[in-house]
């Protein structure tokens, strides 16, 4: 796929300022004159084929339709972070910024690194915060699960069924207090099982953020950016069983918009000068 996308890049190329691709008027052109002499529908073809080749084969060109790309996908998880980030309050939006910001000020330290170095650390280290964010937000769908009645009502509420229960003298009315004693059996063990999941959920977040703790301790001793690259592919290699657990959570809330697919890396900003290397 990735030569057709030359391909189509190559043949709806565009100069700055031109509203029509140039080669869409020469094609155009060509089929017009080839209606009075067909030959030249030949040359046209011919021509075409020599400049897809021509541009799809230069190493600017490349350069640019993969910045355009990667454009496009940095503006693509920024757009869903932030519709994540919407779903937070204010305070796990701003625990949720300053991992973020730790970790750009991480790239910033290395200005002098090649761009590949700087963009391989940003991806790894923009993955490894976008698991940190679905828990924000997984943490979230759970606290609004069990925050709206709590164990000692539910308690209360099973107490309170019981005694009517003891007191019911009709088959259906027994039956019916029986389904909700059932029901309130069912909600007790939720509860209970949201906040062991609650208790999960912190202890992930607190081990991302001294994961990425070390890795800036790290940093300072480490004399080969590769060994920095490996160290934060490691701890993403660490956080699959956490991803995996994740979707299962937003199976359960019927939680979709991005179950299918890799996660994407949250976009961090990287060091100017790497960015124009």
């Amino acid at each position: 796929m990735g030569f057709f996308r030359y391909v189509r890049e190559a043949f709806n190329a565009r100069p700055w300022g031109m509203w029509v691709p140039p080669n869409w008027v020469g094609l155009g052109a060509f089929v017009l004159l080839g209606l009075e002499e067909p030959g030249l529908w030949i040359v046209g073809a011919g021509l075409e084929l020599g400049y897809l080749a021509w541009l799809t084969t230069s190493a600017r060109f490349r350069r640019w339709v993969d910045s355009k790309d990667a454009l496009h996908q940095r503006a693509g998880a920024q757009k869903q972070t932030e519709a994540l980030l919407a779903r937070l309050d204010p305070v796990d939006q701003n625990r949720f910024r300053q991992l973020q910001l730790r970790c750009e000020a991480m790239l910033q330290q290395q200005p002098d690194l090649a761009a590949t170095d700087i963009q391989t650390q940003a991806e790894g280290l923009g993955k490894l915060i976008y698991v940190y964010l679905r828990l924000l937000v997984t943490r979230r769908g759970i606290q609004r699960v069990i925050e709206g009645s709590s164990a000692q009502s539910i308690d209360k509420r099973v107490s309170e069924v019981k005694g009517q229960l003891d007191a019911a003298a009709s088959p259906g009315l027994r039956k019916s207090l029986g389904d909700q004693l059932d029901i309130l059996s069912e909600r007790k063990a939720r509860h209970a099982e949201g906040r062991e999941k609650l208790q999960f959920i912190d202890a992930e977040l607190s081990r991302i953020e001294e994961q990425v703790e070390l890795i800036r301790e790290g940093m300072i001793m480490a004399t080969d950016p590769g060994t920095l690259s490996r160290k934060i592919d490691a701890v993403g290699n660490t956080l699959g069983g956490t991803t995996k657990w994740i979707r299962q959570q937003q199976e359960l809330f019927g939680d979709t918009e991005d179950l299918l697919g890799d996660p994407p890396a949250v976009a961090l900003k990287v060091p100017q000068a790497a960015a124009q290397k």
